[in-house]
């Protein structure tokens, strides 16, 4: 997950989960040649499934954040679909990196608590020294780089020997 610097806190949605997730997708280019070696795709891996869903979660979020002044509701019911995918993920996650898993939801949730209560603020982000400090931690710096090393070797479009 890397650390997050002071200034750079107000990003930390994307750091702290969407730069996780980054090799969930595939490209057009993958969807465009035919694999020769099979005539139907595999089933998708439960666990890349929900990281992938929770990636699309946090987008509008990150959307809505970034306009500044946010409805209270329409960031309730953001911030409950987001909790909700991260919740998803952490079910379905394989269990030689379900307490990383949880870490790193604990990391988005915490982050979603300030959000909420500072309205939509991200700038309350990077004002939160314990929240900065918490999420610079070896602990949940650490899971970050465990599910974002899963996500790479087992999530990319492709991936031979998915697991569960």
């Amino acid at each position: 997950m890397g650390l997050i610097p002071r200034a750079g806190a107000s990003a930390a949605l994307v750091v702290t989960i969407g730069a996780v997730l980054l090799g969930c997708g595939s490209s057009v280019a993958d969807a465009d040649a035919p694999d020769p070696a099979r005539n139907a795709p595999a089933p998708p891996n439960p666990f890349c499934a929900a990281a992938q869903a929770n990636l699309e979660a946090i987008r509008p979020l990150n959307g809505l954040v970034a306009q500044g002044q946010v409805p209270r509701d329409q960031l309730a019911n953001t911030v409950a679909a987001v909790r909700r995918a991260g919740q998803d993920m952490v079910f379905a996650a394989p269990d030689d990196i379900r307490v990383d898993v949880e870490r790193t939801v604990q990391a988005l949730d915490m982050q979603l608590d300030v959000l909420v209560a500072n309205g939509g603020d991200q700038t309350a982000l990077s004002r939160d020294t314990e929240l900065v400090n918490r999420l610079n931690s070896p602990e949940f710096t650490g899971a970050g780089e465990r599910v974002r090393a899963y996500v790479e070797r087992n999530c990319r479009a492709g991936a031979a020997g998915t697991r569960r």
